[in-house]
């Protein structure tokens, strides 16, 4: 997979480039629809397919103050995209300056002009341009100027609601992850990079790895039976995402105690796929009961991935 970052990346045009665009947060079961139909159209007309996304999020650089928290990093999105078969990916630093950029503008700017585009498949409430002016009725009446084929895709629904990244945030957000996993096609995740910890949980006789997490959407502070990934390598463990209580207040925390793991991963950077809740934090009386309770949770947590395998 081609991959270029900046307005000004793209040089050469691709051939025939078949483009689908969005931000692609989480890159979900209705994002893969509409990539998966830039690809098959790429292969119809023997041409390129390509994703324009964008960094960061456009709402955080228009409106902040509400803008949500992210699904995923964006390495994370374009590893996914690889993986579905995209041929280019075009990431477009997201701006105020970019965000003036007229409807037209961007038709004739990025699509025609830089992309040569033969061909856009866009999801059919897709806007663009300045003050989300452009729409379906834009497109269909600019791009027959350019020779441009627009393809519109309906939205995926579940559960009688679409596919959204916003409504997959809720989902994770109140602990209903295996909806959360139904709409994104996968376990939802965590992201962030080992750093040193206390050491407490080697003193109890389960020594964690302790992640460091970008900022993103969170499910409910509790303890989780998860997967954890460190470049090829993936190990099954047990995740406490919250304060520790029993050892008095602090930050929130998220440690993850590896099975069958020895070594460390201090500085890697680690993606948790949150498989099931376990429990709740809760403030034990002593060490030793949180021990005790610990080694329940690992028994439970090893039941669920038999289950799993």
């Amino acid at each position: 997979m081609h991959v270029l970052t900046g307005l000004h990346a793209l040089r050469h045009p691709p051939a025939r480039a078949v483009v689908t665009v969005g931000v692609f947060d989480g890159v979900h079961v209705a994002h893969q629809q509409l990539i998966r139909s830039a690809i098959r159209a790429a292969r119809r007309v023997k041409g390129t397919s390509v994703v324009i996304t964008f960094d960061p999020d456009p709402q955080r650089v228009l409106d902040p103050a509400t803008a949500p928290p992210a699904l995923m990093p964006l390495q994370t999105r374009i590893q996914l995209l690889k993986e579905l078969g995209v041929g280019w990916v075009w990431i477009i630093p997201f701006n105020k300056r970019f965000a003036s950029m007229t409807a037209e503008q961007f038709i004739r700017g990025l699509l025609i002009d830089r992309l040569h585009t033969r061909v856009l498949i866009v999801g059919e409430t897709f806007t663009f341009g300045r003050n989300r002016r452009g729409n379906m009725d834009v497109l269909r009446t600019l791009s027959p100027r350019h020779g441009m084929q627009i393809i519109s895709v309906h939205p995926i629904v579940r559960e009688r609601q679409p596919v959204s990244s916003s409504r997959i945030r809720r989902l994770i957000g109140r602990g209903r992850l295996a909806e959360a996993a139904r709409l994104l096609g996968r376990a939802p995740a965590l992201y962030g990079t080992v750093v040193r910890g206390t050491g407490r949980g080697r003193r109890l006789g389960f020594p964690t790895a302790n992640a460091q997490l970008i900022p993103q959407v969170l499910p409910p502070q509790g303890v989780y039976a998860v997967a954890v990934r460190a470049g090829k390598r993936r190990w099954r463990g047990v995740m406490n995402l919250g304060h520790r209580p029993t050892f008095g207040p602090g930050p929130l925390i998220c440690e993850v105690h590896l099975l069958g793991f020895s070594g460390t991963l201090r500085g890697r950077q680690v993606s948790v796929d949150v498989l099931a809740r376990l429990r709740g934090e809760r403030c034990f009386p002593s060490p030793e009961a949180l021990s005790r309770q610990v080694r329940y949770d690992i028994a439970r947590a090893r039941r669920i991935f038999a289950r799993l395998t």
